[in-house]
């Protein structure tokens, strides 16, 4: 006998990609939508869907608001999908006949990763990444990029694999890549993390030859060149951005 799975996702303003995410849900018998203040056709798009429930919170965090949906769940067994992902008809399938071997597991999967109009081949186009999990015993931690934990200590829990993968089509221009580097690199929404603007050049420049040769980003031509540009502008702009928060404190506090 399987193991329903909820799937649970944040909006906000996600009319670009929201019909192919909630359409590859259909099967499903509890998706929850969590609207954070959405003012294009986001709602009128989920109100075409009547196996979604559409909830309406206000924004705190990655992580607090990945549990609140989690916690509005039917069922313990949650799977988070965000609004510019799909799933592939073989991991819906997975998930719709899951029968998991403990609830002290998360499960993980392929995400591959599209950028205007073209599914990346190099090693950008891929990320293995976990999302399936029991909410009474693992939870998401991390105001950005966040995680999954044990609830009872805070370890990350054994990995188990399924089959199939989500697409990810996340940016809608290049414009809008390095808009999203820019509010990952906020001081506010993560713990400070601080260079002299000579090593977060370094920084970046590591992070760029990491993503346009290590991973080997120039298969993907320009494309890759880009998203490895907007890497290493974000890794720049997160240092030299906490460096200049640090050093404005230091000035307040020896001027008090």
């Amino acid at each position: 006998m399987s193991t329903p799975v909820s799937v649970v996702l944040i909006a906000r303003n996600a009319e670009r990609t929201l019909a192919r995410c909630l359409a590859s849900t259909v099967g499903f018998d509890d998706v929850v939508m969590v609207d954070t203040g959405s003012t294009d056709a986001t709602l009128a798009i989920a109100a075409r869907y009547p196996h979604v429930r559409v909830l309406h919170e206000t924004f705190e965090d990655f992580s607090a608001n990945r549990n609140a949906a989690a916690a509005c769940a039917r069922h313990d067994w949650v799977c988070p999908l965000d609004t510019d992902e799909w799933f592939d008809p073989v991991l819906a399938a997975q998930l719709q006949a899951f029968n998991p071997a403990s609830d002290r597991q998360v499960h993980a999967f392929w995400r591959y990763n599209w950028f205007l109009g073209r599914r990346l081949r190099s090693k950008l186009g891929r990320e293995w990444i976990r999302r399936v999990y029991h909410r009474q015993q693992v939870q998401f931690v991390g105001a950005v990029h966040e995680r999954l934990v044990r609830i009872d200590g805070g370890a990350r829990p054994a990995v188990a694999r399924l089959p199939g993968h989500v697409g990810h089509d996340p940016y809608a221009s290049v414009g809008h890549l390095f808009e999203k580097r820019w509010t990952y690199a906020r001081p506010d929404l993560r713990k400070v993390k601080a260079a002299h603007p000579a090593v977060a050049s370094l920084r970046a420049l590591w992070r760029f030859l990491r993503g346009w040769l290590m991973a080997g980003g120039f298969i993907d031509g320009w494309r890759g060149f880009v998203l490895a540009s907007a890497d290493a502008y974000g890794v720049f702009l997160k240092y030299v951005w906490g460096y200049a928060a640090r050093k404005a404190s230091a000035e307040r506090t020896q001027g008090a």
